[in-house]
C-alpha cells in the first residue's frame, strides 16, 4: 500500500527567496564574450526585502571587471538527467543594455553548455521572464560561444552529473549596475522508475483482494 502512494523520483527545483539568498552566490568570470571562463571573483549576493515578483528577491551589483553571474546551489546540482526547461525573473537597473553574451551556463562532466537566446533578452527596471528548454536549438552551443550546436548526448552528459549553472546578470559595459533575480525553476519529469514502482504496488494490491 505505501508503494501505492510513492512521489516521483525528481521533481522540480525551485527558488524563490521568500526567506532568504537560499544558498545562491555570485561568481564572477573573466570574459564571456572571449571565452575565458577564469573565475575571478566569487561573492555573496544581496537580499532585498520586497519588490520581488512578488516579494523577496535575490540582487548583485557589478563587484569587478568581470561577467559576474547568479550561481546556484546543491539543490540544482547532482544527477539532473530528468531536466527539461529554467525559467527565472531577472530586473535591470542602473544601466542601458548594451552587453550581450552568454545569457546561461551548465557545467558538468567537463563539458560546459552555453545558451544565448536570440532574439536578446533586454532586462530594465521591471521584471523580464525567461524561459528555456533544456535541448539541442540553435541556441545552444557546446564549450564556446561559437563551438558546435550542443546535441542531445552533450545535455545528457553534462546534466547526468551538473557541477555549475549560471544565469549571467551583466548587461552593461563599463560601469557598476545591478541585476535582480527571482523565481528560478528547473523544470524535471519523473524518471521511470517512479512508475514502476507505482505498478508493483498496484499489482500486488490487486493480486492481495483477489485472494482475500
Amino acid at each position: 500500500m505505501t508503494l501505492l502512494v510513492s512521489q516521483p523520483v525528481h521533481a522540480s527545483v525551485s527558488s524563490s527567496f521568500d526567506t532568504d539568498s537560499e544558498n545562491w552566490q555570485i561568481v564572477s568570470f573573466a570574459d564571456f564574450s572571449q571565452n575565458n571562463y577564469s573565475i575571478i571573483g566569487q561573492y555573496q549576493p544581496s537580499y532585498r526585502a520586497g519588490g520581488g515578483n512578488p516579494g523577496n528577491y535575490l540582487a548583485a551589483s557589478d563587484p569587478d571587471s568581470g561577467d559576474f553571474t547568479f550561481s546556484a546551489p546543491a539543490a540544482f546540482l547532482g544527477a539532473q538527467t530528468g531536466a527539461t526547461g529554467l525559467s527565472y525573473d531577472l530586473t535591470y537597473r542602473d544601466g542601458d543594455v548594451n552587453w550581450q553574451t552568454t545569457d546561461v551556463m551548465l557545467v558538468g562532466n567537463g563539458q560546459r553548455l552555453l545558451w544565448k537566446r536570440d532574439p536578446n533578452i533586454v532586462p530594465n527596471s521591471g521584471w523580464t521572464h525567461i524561459s528555456l528548454s533544456l535541448a539541442p536549438s540553435s541556441e545552444w552551443r557546446l564549450g564556446t560561444t561559437d563551438g558546435a550546436f550542443a546535441s542531445q548526448s552533450d545535455f545528457h552528459n553534462v546534466l547526468s552529473d551538473l557541477s555549475g549553472l549560471y544565469i549571467h546578470g551583466e548587461y552593461t559595459n563599463g560601469i557598476i549596475e545591478t541585476a535582480g533575480l527571482d523565481n528560478v525553476v528547473l523544470q524535471t519529469v519523473p524518471l521511470p522508475g517512479a512508475f514502476w514502482l507505482f505498478g508493483v504496488g498496484f499489482a500486488g494490491f490487486w493480486s492481495f483482494t483477489r485472494k482475500a
